[in-house]
């Protein structure tokens, strides 16, 4: 447990300013690449526990999920740029990478149709994930606070009332210590409190204070503020009809997550996918339910993007 709480504590130092001033933009999208090869990384270790891949495909597959973090990411870019309108590119590089990645099968005697799947897995997993994340980021500081509100407090409170009211097991053939009780809980409270910020977000964080001014300098009132017409043109409570079920979903998902994660780890006999944080793990141990949120809001978010673009005066 020290080693645990201390390790957060080291993250928070770090993160918090890296995500969330402008200054370090770049910095972070120059972690968040540190993050997928680290990550892929893991992934591989992880299956290498029932058979080891050869270097050259292995390098292959942590810089295609890297190719693939960029594509859709649109990164490396300043503040203004916004990678929601960058994702022309794909058309060209989701082909390529399939070429590429198939092309194993013929170029290492040893790459199989199985390590193919794996391959994607990894590519899809930890590249689309990260490339949310960032994404997420760009949009604006507020959207990334959004997603870490709801992965801790459904993490959180799950396991506050897993513990104390937890009768019922959830998936105990995967994560034998986790109920229904503690899932319902999480997802309850995380869609209250996530749900809160996103729509009272400019009340708590108002520009004039130092935190305001810190998280909020564009003075925006909700999370679909100077995003969307429907943040703009609507009174809070038909924002409340969108944000309160996206809060609600995104929290499911964050549990379905972190179970995708145990059933790999106890598929492949493995307790963490690495030891870069004591206490936590591996970089995926720590980061599995934010990528599938990530995923998931970046879906819903693009899609609001498309059809109610904010109106640009």
């Amino acid at each position: 447990m020290r080693d645990r709480l201390i390790t957060g504590i080291i993250l928070a130092v770090i993160l918090i300013p890296v995500v969330s001033i402008e200054i370090f933009l770049e910095l972070f999208q120059v972690l968040m690449s540190l993050f997928v090869l680290i990550a892929s990384h893991e992934m591989i270790r992880m299956y290498e526990s029932k058979k080891k891949f050869q270097l050259l495909p292995k390098i292959g597959i942590m810089l295609l999920a890297l190719a693939t973090f960029y594509s859709v990411g649109g990164v490396l870019g300043n503040i203004k740029h916004n990678p929601l309108q960058a994702n022309g590119a794909l058309s060209i590089t989701i082909p390529i990478f399939t070429i590429v990645l198939l092309s194993f099968l013929v170029l290492f005697r040893d790459f199989n149709g199985e390590d193919v799947g794996k391959a994607l897995t990894i590519i899809n997993y930890v590249g689309l994930g990260a490339a949310s994340i960032v994404i997420l980021r760009f949009l604006g500081v507020r959207f990334i606070v959004y997603l870490l509100i709801i992965t801790s407090s459904t993490d959180i409170f799950a396991y506050i009332f897993g513990m104390k009211y937890g009768k019922h097991k959830l998936a105990p053939h995967i994560s034998p210590k986790k109920s229904w009780e503690g899932a319902i809980a999480g997802t309850i409270f995380a869609t209250i409190i996530g749900s809160a910020f996103a729509l009272y977000y400019g009340s708590v964080f108002y520009p004039g204070t130092w935190i305001g001014n810190f998280v909020n300098s564009g003075g925006e009132q909700t999370l679909l503020d100077n995003f969307s017409t429907l943040g703009e043109n609507n009174p809070l409570w038909v924002q409340g009809l969108i944000i309160v079920p996206v809060t609600f979903f995104a929290s499911i998902f964050a549990q379905i997550g972190d179970l995708v994660a145990s059933r790999l780890k106890r598929t492949y006999n493995i307790k963490d996918f690495g030891t870069l944080l004591p206490g936590h793990g591996g970089l995926l141990d720590r980061f599995d339910s934010v990528l599938f949120v990530a995923m998931f809001l970046t879906a819903v978010f693009l899609l609001i993007y498309r059809l109610y673009p904010a109106i640009i005066v």
